[in-house]
């Protein structure tokens, strides 16, 4: 499964496949979720979520929600984003501390 990290602008984004062991876990995580969060649109610079696709619909990790052709999934732990971040390939490890940080709850 291809996996893209959406956060660069001016040049490519870091994008990786995942194995078919991570992609199921990918699928069953995704599968949980239930539907119904609210979408808040990512910012035009800096983290703007995970892309990814099941059963060949778009999807988008971002701030506590998968957004897809068909719904808007509510995701209030981060567990999609969080599991990502975690198969992110060590070229791109510089990025984890802010993505991280850009999953901590906001106070």
């Amino acid at each position: 499964m291809r996996v893209e990290l959406d956060v660069f602008s001016g040049r490519p984004n870091p994008v990786w496949q995942l194995d078919a062991h991570a992609a199921a876990a990918l699928l069953a995580l995704h599968d949980a979720l239930p539907a119904g969060a609210d979408w808040q649109e990512p910012p035009a610079l800096g983290y703007r979520g995970f892309l990814y696709a099941i059963r060949s619909d778009a999807c988008r990790a971002y701030h506590g929600a998968v957004h897809t052709p068909h719904a808007t999934l509510a995701d209030p732990r981060r567990e999609v984003e969080r599991f990502l971040v975690t198969r992110l390939p060590g070229d791109w490890a510089a990025l984890v501390p802010m993505i991280e940080a850009s999953l901590r709850p906001e106070e």
